[in-house]
């Protein structure tokens, strides 16, 4: 008896600690694929208590980097309670399955008593989307409607918050992304005059915002908005700078076509003792730094 009771206390804390994790790999566009050819990983772990994470980290040149976390609780095999950390989302949402006969599994995300996005899955964890993806914005209106086959996006419609139509087949990830014709130089000196002539720099705002657009094939910009903000007036003059960039955009590529593109820009404005602007290109998406 006290054998197996020195034992169980051994194993115990073990056990009660321990996590199994697995890693998934996706290629461009959203294709299951292995690390070799991976730009998105996905780590889980799984721990004790019901009590999962999911990192999800982007490829580039300098290594793996960190996108969002979702941090899980196992209400019931149905019902997930989910913290989802990162720059385009943060906030906690409830995730609802329902079990179909072909297997798959329909779920249903809930931001307080709001849909956020429905769909299907060929799995719980991570989500595989395998059919029609439905995403919604907070007002309630329809964002998008996506079709995809194992994790790939094949083709979406899409809907501005105001309701208007916005491009159809607005690709997220893609072979080879926009460059702005006339150059990063003069892209990074129209957003850094648009910020210094409305009198917002790194010593009066600390902080970053995401602005997004959509890079059409036909090299315009449509869609500019600010997708992760922190104040109004500056989200207001970061809008109206992207609006206000003359010159065309070599348009995206995937799979040898050209494509619609969401384009992302992180925008960081930091206090430094020098005064110098500057852009870096990191992967896919371009960070202004603003001092």
């Amino acid at each position: 008896m006290k054998t197996f009771l020195s034992t169980f206390l051994i194993l115990f804390p073990t056990l009660l600690f321990s996590q199994i994790d697995t890693t998934f790999y996706f290629g461009v566009n959203g294709k299951t694929c292995n690390y070799e050819t991976a730009v998105i990983q996905k780590k889980v772990k799984r721990g004790f208590f019901k009590k999962i994470t999911v990192i999800t980290s982007k490829s580039d040149n300098d290594g793996w980097h960190f996108l969002f976390s979702e941090k899980i609780t196992v209400l019931s095999d149905t019902i997930f309670k989910i913290k989802i950390r990162g720059d385009e989302f943060s906030g906690r949402i409830i995730r609802h399955y329902e079990k179909l006969d072909n297997g798959k599994w329909k779920f249903t995300d809930w931001l307080k008593e709001r849909i956020k996005r429905t769909g299907f899955s060929t799995s719980k964890i991570p989500l595989i989307f395998d059919g029609q993806i439905t995403d919604f914005y907070k007002n309630g209106r329809i964002k998008s409607v996506s079709q995809y086959k194992n994790n790939e996006l094949i083709s979406n419609k899409n809907w501005l918050p105001t309701g208007e139509k916005d491009a159809d087949n607005i690709f997220y990830s893609v072979d080879s992304v926009p460059l702005f014709k006339p150059g990063t130089k003069v892209l990074n000196q129209h957003i850094v005059q648009a910020f210094k002539k409305a009198g917002i720099s790194g010593d009066n705002v600390n902080g970053k915002i995401v602005v997004g657009f959509v890079v059409r094939t036909n090299g315009t910009i449509s869609g500019v908005r600010v997708v992760k903000g922190f104040a109004e007036s500056v989200d207001a003059v970061a809008i109206n700078a992207f609006e206000t960039l003359k010159g065309k955009w070599k348009p995206a590529m995937l799979n040898g076509q050209i494509v619609n593109y969401l384009q992302l820009f992180p925008i960081n404005f930091i206090y430094d003792r020098y005064d110098f602007d500057y852009l870096q290109l990191k992967g896919s998406t371009l960070y202004w730094e603003i001092n």
